[in-house]
């Protein structure tokens, strides 16, 4: 009888032991499901992310292709933009020498005065008379003038001729007096630069810069009279600043502006103006045609 009390009490043991071990085997079996869910669900946002990461590494490299070939097209730009840009330059260059040649050989603003071409006598001998004075003038063979500088002739506002050139205006003098020169005459044209006139006792002598042109050019003239040329042979003008050869902005300029030209015309060319006809502050000669 207690055999089987003890019997039954085992069976019954081992049963519960059973029924309890089945129970924590569901719970496990529970968790793992649960997390067996957890880790699909993470797998499944990995995988999206992964897409989406391929997705977004997908349209930056199409962007940066984009980029790529744009800066290549802009650097092809700036290539040919530099390349056009340097022959801008070298054609600014090419015509700022020209304007400067020409500027130097004839300025649009001076005053032409053309008749004859010289007698081959005549010409040689102002030729010779400018490569002995090359610091004092210049000899335009095609014009027929005789270009004296300024601040050689003169001090600065002052229209008396410097004892220095009065060598080289008595051996011009000489030259136009000569025979070969018989069917000539002068008309003489001062020049200033465009600074106006400041001084209290140079405005007073000459109010303008017309003036002191005009003045200049008498000074040269009675210089050419007192070395014997006919007074009926010589004509004056003043221009005054407006005729300039040069840029007025500079002290070279200035200084090539400060002159006195002497051209060589046919005599009888210079009439007188018409009577009560006047210019305030300016002498003119007047040159009718050659028939």
């Amino acid at each position: 009888m207690r055999c089987g009390k003890w019997i039954g009490g085992l069976v019954l043991g081992c049963w519960v032991v059973i029924a309890c071990g089945g129970c924590v085997s569901m719970d496990q079996y529970r968790r793992l499901q649960a997390q067996n869910r957890r880790m699909a669900a993470d797998k499944e946002a990995l995988a999206q992310e992964l897409y989406d990461m391929r997705n977004g590494s997908d349209s930056l490299h199409t962007r940066l292709s984009a980029c790529e070939g744009e800066v290549a097209t802009k650097d092809e730009l700036i290539a040919n933009l530099r390349s056009e840009n340097d022959v801008l330059d070298e054609m600014r260059l090419l015509a700022q020498a020209e304007l400067e040649r020409l500027a130097n050989k004839q300025d649009l603003s001076d005053v032409v005065i053309a008749g004859p071409k010289l007698p081959p006598q005549l010409d040689n001998a102002l030729k010779r008379f400018a490569d002995e004075h090359p610091s004092a003038v210049e000899y335009d063979s095609a014009r027929g003038s005789v270009k004296w500088k300024s601040d050689l002739l003169f001090a600065l506002g002052s229209d008396v001729v410097k004892e220095s050139s009065q060598a080289a205006l008595k051996r011009f003098t000489e030259i136009v007096k000569s025979p070969t020169a018989s069917d000539f005459e002068v008309i003489v044209v001062g020049h200033t630069d465009n600074r106006p006139i400041s001084r209290a006792a140079t405005k007073s002598k000459h109010p303008t810069n017309w003036h002191l042109s005009a003045h200049r050019s008498i000074s040269v003239a009675n210089v050419l009279l007192h070395n014997g040329y006919d007074a009926n042979r010589i004509g004056v003008m003043g221009c005054g600043e407006y005729r300039p050869v040069a840029d007025n902005s500079t002290q070279q300029g200035r200084s090539q502006n400060r002159r006195v030209d002497i051209y060589l015309i046919p005599s009888g060319s210079i009439v007188k103006a018409a009577v009560g006809w006047r210019v305030e502050g300016e002498a003119l000669a007047f040159a009718r045609p050659v028939d």
